[in-house]
């Protein structure tokens, strides 16, 4: 064994003497306690269940408080779409090329041979 094996022993030997030494608590000082954690839990989800309500109809009064149709009154539906462009997300992540790959295709080389097709 080593030096921290035997401390390590001797230190749970004096914790375990010293728990026995102590006498065990009463069952009402047990069961009060108990009950108390368990009154705090119930109202902490009381509460959790209270706030979640009150965001529900919060959520709920939002979607119904707004407008319809209120929100294009001072947007031309027109001339939004005509002024937007779209560009796929990963696009911007690409290097820019000369050409674009996907709209033109490269001019394939022809082999020297005569019936020996494109080279690839």
């Amino acid at each position: 064994m080593t030096d921290s094996d035997t401390r390590l022993q001797e230190a749970v030997g004096k914790a375990l003497a010293a728990a026995e030494r102590l006498p065990a608590p009463e069952f009402d000082t047990v069961w009060a306690a108990a009950g108390a954690r368990a009154g705090i839990a119930r109202k902490r989800g009381l509460l959790l269940i209270g706030s979640a309500a009150v965001a529900a109809v919060a959520a709920i009064a939002f979607v119904f408080h707004t407008p319809a149709g209120g929100e294009w009154r001072y947007v031309d539906r027109y001339q939004l779409l005509e002024t937007t462009g779209w560009s796929a997300p990963s696009d911007s992540l690409l290097p820019d090329r000369e050409f674009d790959i996907y709209q033109s295709v490269p001019v394939l080389i022809e082999s020297t041979e005569t019936y020996g097709g494109t080279l690839l």
